[in-house]
């Protein structure tokens, strides 16, 4: 890493502040570490007119010191004339996978806090050496060397559809952070689990002490990269596929001759959405998917629950009928299906389970389409959404699984190409100018 690569703290909080959309009323997240401490200062430091500035701390409760800490967190937001607040996570913990259950517990506390303030976005202290870390972790689970992750964190990222998360300092090292608090006269908290071995990311740390084989500029280009071909996925189904009724995609045959990475990111999401799943097939799945869409012949594969099927007619992708959970339907509760439908409340309380499908109803749900494909649709379904269950008052709306809960700016075009195919509302816009297109 060579320092005229990085951008400094000063640089990188100007920058945030002149691409921001105005009003702009901006959260913190500050957990009292560097990082955070170091946002809060900088931002602190620069009064703009039309952008309020205020900060969230979340105690976990995971350690003694965590109240403590978030107490002295709150005394300095009030030495800098910053509004503060602390949100604790109540309740039991799991004894497994509790960092993935924390970081899921702090994304949620900070959009609650995000939504009492009407905030227009959340900003986040994480730096260039959270962004190598990152790469080097995905690089070290992955041996596709053009895997989508390898691009890193993208520098905005939408939380749960309805909150901006804003990441200014990626290109700023934490040590220069370190630096312009020392020279501030202000100190930070330490997080021991930031050098704990039993955690991947603080051995990771610790195996690249403080060098890096890779440099910002290659990370930037690995985003460029992952945004250009995210953009080429969205135009591609835009223009060649159609999705019936939020389950059934169909492929136009001149479609499936194009770039092939191209085609295996577009076809790769679809089968996240499609499936009800966060992430696509394998990419060797993915590699025997394409493989097959060049052969003349018809044929058929399952992968992530999604059934592609090959005709003369094109490519059909829909989730296969096996394993599909039955409907509770409770009066005043939201129900996610299957990870693909959210159900609307009704006034009733039952199960509901799918009829059998006749064939005849099933071309009419589905016309034009070979009939086993229209059959393995119409049975895809959600009751509520077969003809006997609009009888009962129940509606439903397709989500995008892989983009619902965690949206990073890489994909926001294809996200909102996908959305308007599966029939379900788009995405929000970022809250700055993003005329250049990235990430």
């Amino acid at each position: 890493m060579t320092a005229h690569q990085q951008v400094s703290v000063d640089d990188a909080a100007d920058r945030l502040l002149a691409r921001l959309h105005r009003p702009a009323r901006l959260l913190v997240a500050m957990s009292g570490g560097s990082d955070s401490t170091g946002l809060l200062v900088a931002l602190a430091r620069r009064r703009v007119a039309g952008v309020e500035v205020f900060a969230v701390t979340v105690d976990h409760g995971l350690r003694p010191e965590s109240a403590r800490e978030a107490e002295q967190a709150a005394n300095l937001c009030r030495g800098l004339g910053i509004g503060h607040a602390t949100r604790r996570w109540i309740g039991d913990k799991p004894s497994t996978g509790i960092a993935a259950a924390a970081r899921e517990a702090r994304y949620r506390l900070l959009c609650a806090e995000a939504d009492e303030l009407d905030a227009t976005a959340i900003l986040t202290g994480h730096t260039l050496d959270d962004q190598i870390e990152t790469v080097m972790m995905r690089a070290a689970r992955r041996c596709d060397p053009n895997a989508p992750g390898l691009a890193g964190m993208a520098d905005a990222v939408l939380l749960h559809r309805r909150h901006w998360l804003l990441r200014p300092f990626l290109q700023t090292a934490r040590e220069a952070i370190c630096d312009y608090l020392r020279a501030a006269g202000h100190g930070w908290i330490e997080d021991p689990s930031n050098i704990n071995p039993a955690s991947e990311r603080a051995r990771t740390r610790m195996a690249l002490a403080g060098s890096s084989p890779l440099s910002p500029s290659e990370i930037e280009a690995a985003a460029c990269e992952r945004t250009r071909l995210a953009d080429a996925a969205a135009a591609w189904l835009d223009h060649h596929a159609q999705v019936r009724r939020g389950v059934l995609m169909h492929v136009a045959p001149e479609g499936l001759h194009g770039d092939p990475a191209v085609l295996r990111y577009a076809l790769s999401t679809s089968a996240a959405v499609l499936g009800g799943r966060e992430q696509g097939p394998s990419a060797d799945v993915m590699g025997r998917v394409l493989q097959a869409c060049r052969e003349p012949a018809t044929w058929r594969m399952t992968a992530g629950r999604v059934v592609f099927d090959g005709r003369r007619s094109g490519l059909y992708l829909c989730r296969e009928t096996r394993d599909l959970p039955p409907l509770a339907v409770t009066a005043d509760t939201a129900v996610l299906w299957d990870g693909r439908f959210r159900i609307v409340p009704s006034l009733v309380s039952e199960a509901l389970s799918v009829p059998p499908i006749l064939r005849q109803a099933a071309m009419g749900l589905f016309p034009g389409v070979p009939s086993s494909v229209a059959m393995r649709a119409a049975g895809s379904l959600p009751p509520c959404c077969s003809t006997e269950g609009h009888s009962r008052g129940l509606a439903c709306t397709p989500i995008l699984a892989p983009f619902d809960r965690f949206l990073p700016q890489f994909d926001h075009n294809l996200a909102s190409t996908l959305a308007k195919l599966i029939g379900c509302d788009d995405f929000p816009a970022v809250p700055f100018a993003d005329s250049v297109r990235k990430r």
